[in-house]
């Protein structure tokens, strides 16, 4: 609950298009010891399911985060100014 309190109002800042209606937000990033992203769906109806997604890495070097047992990879999300 503290995270949907937390992010209700602050803008995306990158986005991954799943479907014509919407896709997934990035809000925040989280930098320490293991990087984390704050994540939801966005489908047109408001956030769903605001959690956070450690940043894992391909032997390659990509990143990517775990979501409903997808991977997602970083560098196909497209930056919000």
């Amino acid at each position: 609950m503290a995270l949907y309190k937390e992010y209700a109002e602050t803008k995306a800042i990158a986005v991954y298009g799943l479907c014509n209606f919407g896709g997934i937000e990035i809000l925040d990033f989280e930098v320490g010891f293991d990087n984390y992203v704050v994540a939801c769906f966005n489908f047109g109806t408001g956030r769903q399911k605001i959690r956070r997604h450690k940043v894992c890495f391909t032997p390659g070097g990509r990143d990517y985060i775990w979501m409903n047992h997808t991977r997602y990879y970083l560098d196909q999300f497209m930056r919000v100014a």
